[in-house]
């Protein structure tokens, strides 16, 4: 999986640029899942200041940049940056035929219909499907697809839709914490590591308000400032630099 951006930055995955700190190491992961995936996520090494989708720079508590597109409108802003990944991941795997996500409305689109020429008439909360021509399953094809996605999802179908992990198990990377609203926000955990008594942290990353680069979280009460505490009890939060902790049940998973 290469940096999707047309003039792609010298980058370091994510594993290489973020070493666990000391007396830690990273959790082990199954091969081919979404926290190994994200291990070899590009992290650019030209820049950590955060850019709107219009190339403005934003105030954000960044570590980090995720070398990837954000589009031409505001329309990845926070869920939609957790949706991105996951539909990455599945196309580098190529299990693009299973990307399905819902709309706030309730409604699925899934990425195997489109394709096949599906189209979508929505007004106000309401969508009408009809057939069309098929379209190209090409990457360019797959990313006007999001774009969709985007405009349509949100935190509340996020939260509405997406798994919640039973809560005594231990947080994994590729669960994200979302709560839902207008506006409400999501962070996801993009790697875990632990030391020998089991206390676990995490690189968090997200995407924000409006459209802007997905950026690695950064704050003074993390460990070598990028290593957060995860919570490992039902009555522990997640404090996050850009929100008010997130609580033990916003926690969520895709499949």
């Amino acid at each position: 999986w290469t940096p999707l951006l047309k003039d792609a930055p010298a980058t370091a995955t994510l594993s290489a640029h973020y070493a666990p700190p000391q007396g830690y190491q990273r959790v082990a992961v199954g091969p081919g899942s979404f926290a190994a995936w994200m291990r070899t996520l590009p992290v650019r090494l030209d820049r950590t200041q955060v850019l709107s989708y219009q190339g403005i720079p934003l105030d954000r508590p960044s570590a980090g940049i995720i070398a990837m597109d954000v589009g031409s409108r505001d329309l990845m802003q926070c869920a939609d940056s957790v949706i991105r990944l996951h539909a990455e991941f599945l196309w580098a795997k190529g299990r693009q035929s299973e990307a399905a996500y819902r709309f706030t409305s309730g409604d699925e689109t899934r990425w195997a219909d489109w394709v096949a020429g599906e189209r979508m008439h929505i007004e106000g909360n309401r969508v009408r499907r009809t057939r069309g021509t098929a379209r190209a399953r090409e990457h360019t094809s797959y990313r006007r697809w999001l774009d969709l996605v985007f405009t349509y999802a949100g935190t509340m179908s996020l939260a509405r839709d997406a798994t919640s992990p039973p809560m005594e198990s231990p947080v994994e990377a590729g669960e994200f914490y979302v709560e839902a609203g207008s506006p409400g926000h999501a962070v996801i955990v993009l790697d875990v590591v632990k030391n020998a008594e089991g206390v676990r942290l995490g690189l968090l990353g997200q995407g924000f308000m409006p459209a802007e680069d997905i950026h690695i979280l950064r704050s003074p009460l993390a460990v070598e400032s990028v290593w957060f505490r995860l919570p490992s009890r039902p009555d522990e939060t997640l404090p996050t630099p850009s929100w008010r902790p997130f609580a033990a049940d916003a926690r969520r998973r895709l499949h």
